[in-house]
């Protein structure tokens, strides 16, 4: 009789032990998605950064702000990409926090350049470089364990 019941254990088990790893990604496939994420925001912000460089005191508001739209919507879909997919737990905290973050000290930065009384004084490029470089800090976290080569971008 006490055979009976191991049948119904081990099914059980089973169960439990598929339905607890059924969204479990490999860390090769999860470094590859992290890749794929993050290329056009890391274009966006590469972008930004050249064009930031010419601001001078005669740069309009509305000039810095078109310029940063691209990277406003880059960041958002990055943001979006990174939080609705499944990641390795060792990682899942880490990509949380760039989202919740870094990611929202970017998005704040840009949305301040409006209130700027010039773009040229380099107030901006210096908080929006601050910001950026903690993000590639903490982004480097997440691709070294990734096993992702070190970068200073996203």
């Amino acid at each position: 009789m006490k055979r009976k019941n191991v049948v119904p254990v081990l099914v059980i088990a089973t169960l439990f032990l598929t339905s607890s790893t059924a969204g479990a990604i490999s860390i090769k496939a999860a470094g590859k998605q992290y890749m794929k994420d993050v290329a056009s925001a890391n274009a966006a912000l590469k972008t930004f950064d050249s064009e930031i460089n010419a601001w001078t005191n005669s740069t309009a508001d509305a000039e810095g702000e078109q310029q940063a739209a691209s990277v406003l919507t880059a960041l958002g879909t990055l943001r979006k990409n990174l939080l609705s997919q499944t990641w390795p737990q060792f990682v899942k905290g880490g990509v949380r926090f760039i989202c919740e973050e870094d990611i929202s000290s970017l998005v704040e930065d840009l949305h301040m350049i409006g209130g700027n009384s010039s773009l040229g004084n380099g107030a901006f490029q210096l908080t929006f470089r601050a910001d950026s470089k903690i993000t590639a800090s903490d982004a480097f976290y997440v691709r070294r364990d990734l096993g992702l080569s070190s970068s200073r971008a996203l």
